[in-house]
């Protein structure tokens, strides 16, 4: 390939997450990696070209990611800014975008087909601003050419003009990419990438809500966490793609159900909480209930026909399943999942594949 590959700047200080990214984008970028904001910045004043500048949010030192983009913006004006944050901090980001700070900003744990699309995205942006700079340039000298006769004034004007629209038109262009980045901007606020399913900060706000309902109504509502078992061996053994298959056919099993075994219900609210675990939110439900659906949910999986399942050491697909009550159990949000996530734990320690309630903090 005899093109020059374009400079990507990588900016975190996890190691691994660099140099995740770097293996996955080797072939198309010429990438350099710095392990905090303050290395990203004598890198680039000491003279770094660079097209595009990913950073973490929160990283050791004095500088943030957001506080790097704004220094980039003087030092690196051309770069293309891309945050990831872990924290889903959607009002941070929002802002830096609204400040001109960032370009995107994408959650970890990071997807390969959404950080190549964004880095596609801004590098198309780069080559139109490129165009748009030196068509500037052009209009800029055909215009010093203007004064010779009033005819010659006139059609360079009608030139202008044409290149004018043009210019319309490729900024109308942008700004329906933009528009499409923004609504996919909003979407991964709430959802996690992979699944689809609500993210981890998404389920402890709509928990929160239904816990308030059941105040205000004197109701109950039910929370299972779940875990998928053994799920380390899928990727050891099969690698990171199966195992992302089975988060999805979990995911989806979840949503959809089994019309014999486990029918969907559509009055959950599903989230993936993190990796292998998932939270199912169950209003109006109270802990028997709830038992029942965590019941039926656990065997309903086991069912389910995914690469390497009978290889399991349980023979097939499986999860712990943890059972949490409020007000029985819990009397606020953090101590409802506390009190799932102990019962999981206890499920876990039990053999796996099994459901177990919470112990009571109100018994009667």
């Amino acid at each position: 390939m005899t093109e020059q590959l374009s400079g990507l700047l990588i900016v975190d200080d996890e190691p691994h997450i660099r140099s995740s990214i770097r293996r996955a984008l080797f072939d198309e970028y010429q990438v350099t990696e710095a392990e905090s904001g303050e290395k990203a910045l004598s890198l680039l004043r000491s003279g770094l070209d660079v097209k595009i500048i990913i950073s973490d949010m929160f990283m050791p030192g004095g500088i943030n990611g957001i506080e790097l983009f704004g220094e980039t913006k003087r030092l690196a004006p051309q770069a293309k800014r891309i945050l990831m944050t872990g924290r889903s901090d959607a009002e941070i980001a929002m802002k830096a975008v609204n400040m001109g700070s960032i370009n995107y900003f994408i959650q970890k744990p990071w997807d390969l087909h959404e950080l190549t699309a964004v880095l596609h995205q801004m590098n198309q942006l780069s080559d139109l601003e490129k165009k748009n700079e030196i068509l500037l340039l052009e209009l800029k000298y055909a215009n010093q050419s203007l004064i010779a006769t009033n005819e010659e004034l006139k059609r360079h004007r009608e030139l202008l003009r044409q290149s004018l629209d043009e210019r319309t038109n490729q900024l109308m262009e942008a700004l329906r990419d933009l528009e499409e980045a923004n609504a996919e901007l909003k979407k991964a606020a709430i959802r996690d990438g992979l699944t689809g399913l609500y993210n981890h900060v998404t389920i402890k706000s709509r928990l929160e809500e239904e816990i308030a309902r059941s105040q205000r109504y004197s109701s109950e509502v039910s929370i299972l966490f779940c875990d998928v078992d053994h799920f380390k061996l899928y990727n050891d053994r099969l690698g990171h793609d199966v195992g992302d298959i089975v988060l999805k056919s979990v995911s989806k099993f979840l949503i959809d159900g089994n019309s014999d075994i486990s029918p969907s219900r559509k009055s959950d609210i599903i989230g993936r909480y993190g990796g292998e675990e998932f939270v199912l939110i169950l209003p109006q439900t109270s802990k028997e209930g709830a038992l029942i659906r965590a019941e039926r949910l656990r065997q309903g999986i086991n069912l389910l026909d995914v690469p390497g399942a009978k290889q399991q050491p349980l023979g097939h697909l499986s999860v712990s399943i943890g059972v949490a009550t409020y007000p029985q159990d819990a009397s606020s949000m953090e101590e409802i999942l506390k009190k799932a996530d102990e019962a999981l734990y206890r499920a876990k320690g039990g053999g796996r594949d099994r459901v177990v309630p919470a112990v009571s903090a109100n018994p009667q």
